[in-house]
């Protein structure tokens, strides 16, 4: 059994490229993302299967030290209790709301000495994401702006005294969306409607007005795949060393047979060119956080451990090799989507797109079925071997 890391000496902050402590220590975010709370029962699958804090003790043992919890503006709303079915292992939470429960998972994470990171995924309740969900943008027709900055004060107060709450991710994936009659198209540093780096900036104000501590994660444009006008516009907020900005990256997100030097400029174009050297000399302009990546934990074929035939498992362990042949070179931080070995109820808002059922299989999760054991070592060392961050101050 691995030795547990020491406490996290709060609050975190920036240096550079780099995250760092209390104590101006790097701090390399390695975690999971534990999904399903954004989606059309506001409850996080898992709770029917294992009681939270052995969830949470599970993530320790195996090195992880972060989860980011996904969720949306529709469960921050909800009066109604979550049915018992849900929660069948976790039953002191029984006639909680979504919020209560969500409450509930953060203690017991943060409790085991890990860092919790909200995410709003989405404003309706659903499935993430598509072009014709409604849900690109900070508001939509059912969910004002005005919506959308309460509920991130009202996260700001409710975790101001757990300091492991260290990290607000502000809004997932940033895309075209539908409002009204229009289809707007995010946009970055123009001012107007669209503008995603000022709603950052002003969203990540509002927080430290309340909690002046959390790190203020800002996901890039085009799904988290675009970051490339941070160069002109970078996010400024009153507080400084607060911004990390976020990348997601997927094998969809490259040409087929992608080659690794045209790899690796396609992520250092989009986001990677952060982590160089500033001209007054501390080391990058800001952290890189890869807050989404993941692929098939079934087949060992998608991490290029085992013959590949061609199509789909080809095209994973291509995107994989390259993938962890960046990331180990540009150091970066990370969180594997995903933990769950079970999926939620989703659908797609506005189309109402069915997508899954509750308890359906979920292919790229680290756990096994009854979220206790593991759905495959080997995936799980590669994801240990990538947890040990390379440099940074009091690193080696």
């Amino acid at each position: 059994m691995p030795s547990q890391a020491p406490p996290i000496a709060g609050p975190l902050s920036t240096n550079g490229r780099f995250i760092v402590d209390a104590n101006g220590s790097r701090v390399r975010l390695a975690g999971v993302n534990w999904y399903g709370a954004h989606e059309d029962l506001g409850v996080a699958p898992g709770l029917d299967r294992t009681h939270r804090s052995d969830l949470a003790r599970t993530l320790v043992l195996h090195g992880f030290n972060s989860a980011r919890l996904p969720f949306s503006l529709w469960m921050t709303e909800q009066t109604s209790g979550v049915p018992d079915q849900y929660l069948a292992a976790n039953p002191d939470l029984s006639g909680a709301t979504p919020m209560q429960v969500y409450d509930a998972c953060v203690e017991a994470l943060t409790g085991a000495g890990l860092i919790v990171i909200p995410n709003c995924h989405m404003l309706d309740a659903g499935w993430c994401c598509s072009t014709d969900d409604g849900n690109g943008l900070w508001y939509n027709d059912r969910w004002p702006a005005a919506k959308f900055l309460a509920a991130w004060q009202d996260m700001a107060g409710r975790y101001k005294s757990n300091p492991l709450v260290a990290g607000m991710d502000i809004m997932n994936e940033p895309r075209r969306a539908r409002v009204g009659w229009r289809v707007r198209t995010p946009t970055w540093g123009t001012g107007g409607k669209t503008d995603i780096a000022a709603m950052y900036t002003q969203v990540g104000n509002l927080i430290h007005q309340i909690n002046p501590d959390p790190l203020i994660i800002c996901e890039g444009l085009n799904y988290a795949a675009d970051l490339t006008a941070v160069a002109r516009h970078p996010v400024r907020l009153e507080r400084p060393g607060k911004v990390v900005y976020s990348l997601h990256d997927y094998s969809w997100f490259h040409p087929r047979g992608q080659s690794r030097a045209a790899y690796f400029d396609q992520m250092n174009q989009a986001g990677g060119y952060l982590l160089g050297e500033q001209h007054d000399g501390v080391d990058g302009l800001a952290p890189l956080w890869i807050g989404e990546f993941g692929n098939g934990t079934r087949s060992l074929a998608n991490f290029g451990l085992a013959p590949s035939s061609q199509g789909g498992a080809a095209d994973a362990t291509v995107w994989w090799n390259n993938f962890e042949a960046w990331l180990a070179d540009a150091d970066v931080d990370w969180c594997w989507w995903a933990l769950n070995p079970t999926q939620p109820k989703g659908t797609i808002p506005v189309t109402n797109q069915h997508r899954s059922n509750w308890g359906d299989p979920e292919p790229w999760g680290l756990l096994a079925p009854d979220w206790r054991g593991v759905a495959n070592p080997r995936v799980l060392d590669i994801l240990k071997s990538m947890i040990p961050p390379r440099t940074g101050p009091g690193v080696g």
